[in-house]
């Protein structure tokens, strides 16, 4: 009897081995949050963070969540308070959709947007939390998978990023979907507070996929190890240059 339930014992340990290996090994862990100080132009223009944690409730469901606040003087001229929620699924990074609180200026408004890939739909809630302007909610035909502005982030972490070759992904922000082009362009050393990271640049084409009304210019880079951290942020618009750099990282494993 012993050695039956030695055998038992020794075969769970095996299942619960194997099925840990089937699982895609990830650039980022559970409670990730990395910090970062903003630039507008040549000013110090705010901060923001990137937090990430597993749902507990559902295996393989994660939950970023992305703030960013203006301070000092940009502030005085335009405030800004805004957080966005992501939760998407491992190993598609597929969105089930994201929600948006946002106080930029005279704007504020709440904004959800839900991914039913059931029904190949999109919903989208919109409403002015300062105003008396109705609420307004519409439905878009999404693919079988789609990602949201975080989403897409972290699922760009898990690509093999190999300069010159480019990818695309599916990407919906509340209207109809686009087919975005990720550009793999440079490796590049970048300098921050807490030191240099050797990176990787990627420019996702949103603004070419008609995502946003302005026009402008996206860099990303990553930093060229197995973490894939977002190092740095930029974006080029004709009201001027916003640059995101990288000066905190909470994770265990990773010394700042």
């Amino acid at each position: 009897m012993m050695a039956v339930g030695g055998l038992l014992a020794a075969g769970s340990v095996l299942c619960v081995l194997l099925s840990s290996a089937q699982e895609p090994e990830l650039p980022f862990s559970h409670g990730e949050k990395l910090r970062y100080a903003v630039q507008w132009r040549l000013f110090p223009a705010g901060h923001a963070e990137l937090f990430l944690e597993k749902d507990g409730k559902q295996a393989g469901r994660w939950k970023a969540t992305a703030k960013a606040e203006s301070t000092g003087y940009i502030a005085n001229l335009y405030k800004v308070e805004d957080e966005y929620q992501s939760t998407f699924h491992n190993p598609t990074f597929c969105s089930e959709g994201i929600h948006k609180v946002i106080h930029e200026g005279e704007r504020h408004r709440e904004v959800s947007l839900q991914f039913d890939y059931n029904s190949g739909m999109a919903l989208l809630r919109e409403r002015d939390t300062a105003g008396d302007a109705p609420p307004r909610q519409e439905q878009f035909s999404i693919p079988a998978c789609v990602h949201d502005v975080l989403s897409a982030l972290y699922y760009v972490r898990t690509q093999p990023l190999h300069v010159g070759e480019d990818f695309e992904i599916s990407l919906n922000d509340g209207s109809r979907t686009a087919q975005v082009r990720v550009e793999v362009q440079a490796r590049e050393e970048i300098q921050t507070e807490i030191g240099m990271f050797p990176t990787i640049r990627v420019e996702p084409n949103v603004f070419s996929a008609n995502l946003f009304k302005e026009k402008g210019r996206m860099f990303v880079w990553f930093s060229d190890d197995d973490n894939r951290l977002p190092v740095q942020l930029k974006v080029q618009t004709p009201a001027g240059t916003i640059t995101a750099s990288l000066i905190g990282i909470d994770r265990w494993d990773i010394a700042p």
